[in-house]
């Protein structure tokens, strides 16, 4: 039995078959899906402590329970509980916030940290309105979402003196 040489071009393919299919696998599971969701809370706690070194300086914290809904293309986690802790250094309902928020459900939960700016205007009708907005990253996850990487963008307001609407999306992906 004779044997052929191979074509020289031959172990090339087979590397870049190689390659391509570790790149497929890898983005795959890395693959970044797109949610966005509406949650809505109430403060449970909160303690505001004055700075006196300007008008309406103070440092408040928080913490609100509520819950999300998604309102992307996938269910991500839609009906989650969760719970924000929140702390602000506002003058006259203005300025820097963070914090951390974490979605609970069935399948798991994730945790973000997230900041942005509070802003406090007065209606015409002389009552305060304030809006929020920032970005927020994942920072843990449990079950199917244990590993989530990735965030976006938030935005809300108040809509009594102690509940809030918040509209956010981004996108997480899942490290392998």
């Amino acid at each position: 039995m004779q044997m052929r040489d191979s074509p020289k071009w031959l172990p090339w393919v087979v590397a870049l078959a190689f390659f391509l299919g570790v790149a497929v696998a890898q983005s795959t599971a890395q693959e970044k899906i797109k949610v966005a969701g509406k949650l809505v809370a109430a403060v449970t706690e909160s303690d505001a402590l004055k700075i006196g070194d300007t008008e309406g300086h103070g440092f408040l914290m928080s913490k609100s329970e509520g819950m999300n809904t998604s309102t992307g293309k996938n269910s991500f986690m839609d009906g989650a509980l969760i719970v924000n802790y929140n702390w602000a250094d506002l003058i006259k309902g203005n300025g820097p916030h963070q914090g951390y928020i974490i979605l609970s459900s069935e399948a798991g939960s994730g945790v973000a940290q997230w900041s942005g700016k509070v802003k406090t205007a007065m209606s015409p009708g002389n009552a305060p309105v304030t809006t929020m907005e920032g970005t927020y990253t994942y920072t843990k996850g449990t079950g199917r979402f244990e590993n989530i990487q990735g965030g976006g963008t938030y935005k809300g307001r108040y809509i009594s003196e102690k509940a809030y609407v918040v509209e956010w999306e981004g996108e997480y992906s899942i490290q392998k």
